[in-house]
């Protein structure tokens, strides 16, 4: 018969009503754990600049501890991609797995508990590129200026190779949203209301970010193979319906009129995009 250790049983029980002393880590720090707003309130006061960026970054609307967790010696687990993709997933994760840097990654498992400074990584995950070096505002967002993400590419690449690919990626991301404007215009041509046409302009919206997606994960499925041939297609399928709902105003009214059903306030045809 198995005996009942009393003593353990006993400090489980009353484990959550004792105010257990906090285990202090080296250099001073306590171990934790720690609410959310004690991370804020902390962090404050002392590190003024990195929570600014938390409060004007993308992730503002999450807690500290949905990636650092609760303890200061668990801190190293937010540089991890297996953090990241508890909330990231579909394209976003894709496009870097199946880029170069996503397969040296799986090839060579990086040491996570390096901190996310300049060429610390035989290749980046997540967090070395869009929080490098603690920023937590995104260092890859182009809107925060080009610059800036050259510099972290800057740290395994040379600054003309960073320029170029980035220039690039900039090019396609262009004809992309040149595309998706035509699609959105030859939309325009025709009722609204129509799943089908809905279905074709949410497919051209969805292959126009998976080229943005591999231009900034310099992944060549998501730039081309998932990208630019798949929005060629939904504009091919946009143009031969707007050719369907021409031919049946022709032959319900016996018009040879190339005049399509347009919504009031936009363009009217006969139109070369219609």
């Amino acid at each position: 018969m198995r005996t009942i250790d009393w003593a353990w049983l006993i400090q489980m029980l009353v484990w959550p009503a004792v105010a257990w002393p906090q285990v202090v880590m080296p250099g001073g720090l306590p171990e934790g754990p720690f609410a959310d707003d004690e991370c804020v309130a902390c962090h404050a006061d002392h590190d003024a600049q990195r929570m600014e960026t938390q409060r004007e970054g993308p992730h503002r609307a999450i807690g500290c501890s949905a990636c650092h967790g609760g303890r200061h010696g668990n801190l190293s687990a937010a540089r991890a991609d297996a953090t990241c993709v508890t909330c990231h997933e579909g394209a976003e994760v894709a496009s870097h797995e199946n880029s170069k840097h996503g397969v040296l990654l799986r090839i060579e498992p990086p040491d996570w508990s390096a901190p996310l400074q300049r060429g610390r990584y035989r290749a980046p995950g997540c967090a070395y590129c869009h929080l490098h070096d603690g920023d937590h505002g995104d260092r890859m967002d182009l809107a925060r200026g080009t610059d800036r993400v050259a510099w972290v590419c800057g740290g395994c690449h040379s600054p003309r190779f960073a320029m170029t690919q980035l220039t690039a990626g900039q090019r396609l991301v262009a004809v992309a949203d040149l595309k998706l404007r035509e699609a959105e215009g030859i939309a325009n041509c025709l009722a609204g209301g129509e799943s089908e046409l809905d279905e074709l302009m949410s497919s051209a919206r969805h292959h126009a970010r998976n080229v943005r997606l591999g231009a900034g994960h310099q992944s060549p499925d998501y730039q081309w193979w998932y990208g630019q041939p798949a929005l060629d297609g939904d504009l091919i399928r946009l143009r031969d319906r707007v050719v369907s709902a021409r031919r049946t105003v022709s032959s319900t009214s016996g018009s040879t009129d190339n005049t399509v059903n347009i919504q009031p306030g936009k363009r009217k045809g006969p139109d070369p995009d219609c």
